[in-house]
Parts: C-alpha cells; sequence; structure tokens
C-alpha cells in the first residue's frame, strides 16, 4: 500500500483491495482515528455547525445509517479520493492482467471506443511504472536499514536500465 498511496500523492494510506476500500478518518497515528468502509458510504457532508463530517452508510438490510466523524472535510475527501485513485489502479491492473492470461471473452467485454492496442499499452505502461516503484521502494529501505542512507541516484539509474532492458 505504501508505494500505491505514494504514487497518488497521499501519505495518509488505508488499505484497498480493488472495490473494497478501509480508509482511515485522519492520520493513523492520532489517537481518534477510526477506520471505514469507503464502499458501504452512499454519501458524506459537512456540518456546517461544526468540524465535522457526516456519512451515511449502507447496512445489510437495506438500512441507512447515519454517522459522524471529527475531521474536516478537506482532509475527509482528499483520503477518500487518494482509496479511490488506488482502487482505480488496481481494477486497471487486474483488467490487464487477465487479458494478458488470456481470461478476458471477448463476446461480453467489448470496449466501445477505438480498440484494445491504446487501452493495453497504457494499462502495460501502468504495470510497468507500479512495478519499478515497488522494486525501488524495497530497495530504498533495504539500504536505509544496512547503509543508514537513501539509495544512490546511480544505483536507482541501473535497477531502471536493467529491469527496462528485460
Amino acid at each position: 500500500m505504501e508505494v500505491h498511496f505514494a504514487k497518488v500523492g497521499c501519505q495518509t494510506r488505508g488499505y484497498v483491495a480493488g472495490h473494497h476500500r478501509l480508509v482511515p478518518t485522519c492520520g493513523s497515528s492520532n489517537e481518534q482515528v477510526i477506520y471505514y468502509m469507503v464502499h458501504l458510504m452512499e454519501d458524506a457532508s459537512a456540518l456546517e455547525s461544526d468540524k465535522r463530517v457526516e456519512m451515511i452508510m449502507n447496512g445489510r438490510a437495506g438500512d441507512k445509517y447515519h454517522v459522524q466523524i471529527a475531521t474536516s472535510e478537506r482532509t475527509f475527501r482528499r483520503i477518500v479520493s487518494a482509496a479511490d485513485e488506488v482502487a482505480k489502479e488496481q481494477l486497471s491492473l487486474f483488467e490487464y492482467w487477465m487479458y494478458r492470461l488470456g481470461k478476458v471473452k471477448r463476446e461480453i467485454f467489448e470496449r466501445t471506443y477505438f480498440g484494445d492496442y491504446c487501452v493495453y499499452t497504457k494499462l502495460r505502461k501502468l504495470a510497468l511504472d507500479l512495478f519499478i516503484q515497488t522494486v525501488l521502494h524495497i530497495l530504498n529501505k533495504a539500504h536505509k536499514k544496512v547503509y543508514g542512507e537513501e539509495t544512490p541516484a546511480e544505483l536507482v539509474k541501473e535497477v531502471k536500465r536493467v529491469i527496462n532492458k528485460f
């Protein structure tokens, strides 16, 4: 999740698995943090009377729950938007790998625009970019632990070169 949320530019990260998103109301170090499932949220809005957000959550039997959380709407929207971006990337990658593995049924899965080549070229670039970012993230963590400093730029450049070679 660190790599995904860093890619979308959000330090406060939740747990995202495609359509299912468990996100915090504020930074996870805050003692008042609450995690909630965004995919169960129907709507949310700021309360004018104080610095809180009210969410309408869907229950199992069609019930609606009104939940108020102590956070600013700007923080709330930033975290939800980041989780949505991560989910969109994950679902795009899932579609790409299903295509690569031959699991896409053409008669069911036809696109209404120009064609698959442009779409899958973009998804291939996304998959490669995420792979490189993950490798560099792991490399940087290991390098910091062993040497106590950031990974040198020359090493990062060489790792990218070697990955792009294949």
